[in-house]
């Protein structure tokens, strides 16, 4: 009965060697929430805007006219506003605790700006760009 046993622990040992876990990506667990604020401008003022915040996986719709504020809280931050006009500019920039960290603008036909933020303990990473 032994040579089966052992048999048996080898098989299973074998197949177990193939099966790994990854650890989860580091992330912001007890770090503080970041406190952003979106500013959207169109040159315009009369130039309709559409939008979305994702929030650390909670999206909400916006929408403006010729300017806007938007507040978002979160570690993970995804802005994106697009003017509903062909014709005009439309810019945003975003700000945590008053310092600029970034800003994106474009003239596209239809086109819009972007903003994602991802906040954790020792790093905060932006990265802007127009569609």
């Amino acid at each position: 009965m032994k040579p089966i046993t052992s048999r048996l622990i080898l098989v299973v040992a074998t197949i177990l060697a193939g099966c790994s876990t990854t650890s989860p990506p580091p992330d912001s667990a007890g770090a503080a929430s970041g406190d952003f604020v979106a500013a959207v401008a169109c040159s315009d003022p009369s130039m309709k805007f559409t939008g979305t915040i994702v929030q650390d996986g909670h999206s909400a719709e916006v929408s403006g006219v010729g300017s806007g504020t938007f507040h978002a809280a979160g570690h993970q931050i995804a802005f994106s506003f697009k003017k509903t006009a062909a014709d005009g500019r439309i810019s945003f920039s975003v700000t945590k605790a008053g310092q600029c960290l970034g800003s994106s603008a474009t003239e596209s036909k239809f086109g819009g700006v972007r903003g994602e933020i991802s906040h954790h303990w020792v790093v905060t990473k932006e990265c802007f760009s127009t569609f």
